[in-house]
Formats: C-alpha cells, structure tokens, sequence
C-alpha cells in the first residue's frame, strides 16, 4: 500500500532512509499555511503598489507634456508625399486629428538631445535595484534556512554551512 504521496505505508517521505514514521523518527514535514487573511492582505498591497506605480507614471507623463498651442499644418510638417497622403486619409477618417499626428511627427524627428540620460537618475536606479536585490536575496535565505530547519531540524553543533555532504548526518541526498 501506498499513501498519497507515493509512499509506503507506514514511512514518512521526510524521515530519512530505513527509519519509519512510526518508530519514533520526526513526525512528516509540513509547511506552514499563510491564513486566507494573510493571502488576501498580500493580493490587495500587490494591487495597491501597481495602481501607485501605473497612476505615478501616468500623472507624471501627462504633467511633463506641454500641449502646443495649434498644430503644424499637415503640408507644413517635414513628411514625405506618401506619408502625408496615410496621414491625410487618417484625418478624414477620423482615425487620428490634426494634432496628434503633428505631436508623433514631432516626437519622430531626429535630434541632439532625444535621448538625454540622466546620470544621477540612472545611478539612482541602479542603487535602487541592488538594494532590492540585496533585500530578496538575505530575505530567501533566511526563508531558505527555516525551511531546512523545519525540515531537518536545528544544525547539530560543531558543522559548518559550508559542507560539501551530507552523509555524515544520515541524510541522504
């Protein structure tokens, strides 16, 4: 017979090799459960950090463009004869106006200063990201190390982290 996990009978799929669960070995490993509280308090702060970012960045965007006070003529703009003629049949169809097609003409043209990085902002960012990337890695390994505890129990005295095996504690890989 065996259990849901594939088992046999009468073992434990977390005690190690050639003991039983019912001899006495460490009961069966089981993960903690986060609360249904827990899970839906961490689904709305999700929600809640987009809504932020995506309202940010569009507050943020719309406040930097400065409208202009009438668009260029089509004919006025720097545009091949082909493109004039799309951007003309767009117009009449009502597909775009007169001003966004001048405002994408605009954006479209080549320049000096088109891309200008901000070194400040680009370190800023970069010290943003290491910083997170510092916080998730000490974060999962400190997780990590509870969960093999869990598991495993507390390291026995005397071994290091940096073990390169796991025989000498009966644990088989």
């Amino acid at each position: 017979m065996t259990d849901d996990a594939g088992t046999p009978a009468g073992t434990s799929a977390s005690a190690p090799a050639g003991t039983s669960a019912g001899t006495g070995a460490a009961p069966a490993y089981r993960p903690p459960q986060q609360s249904v509280r827990g899970q839906l308090l961490d689904a709305a702060v999700v929600l809640v950090l987009i809504f932020v970012t995506l309202f940010a960045t569009t507050y943020l965007t719309e406040a930097a463009e400065t409208p202009s006070a009438d668009p260029r003529p089509l004919a006025e703009l720097p545009l091949t004869p082909g493109e004039r003629v799309q951007y003309q049949k767009m117009i009449d169809s009502g597909t775009a106006d007169l001003a966004t097609i001048a405002a994408a003409v605009e954006a479209n043209q080549a320049s000096d200063d088109k891309y200008d990085i901000d070194v400040l902002a680009l370190v800023g960012t970069a010290l943003l990201l290491a910083l997170y990337l510092a916080f998730v890695y000490r974060t999962s390994f400190r997780e990590y190390r509870e969960v093999v505890e869990e598991k495993f129990g507390p390291p026995a005295s005397g071994h290091t982290s940096d073990r390169t095996s796991d025989t000498d504690t009966g644990r088989t890989p």
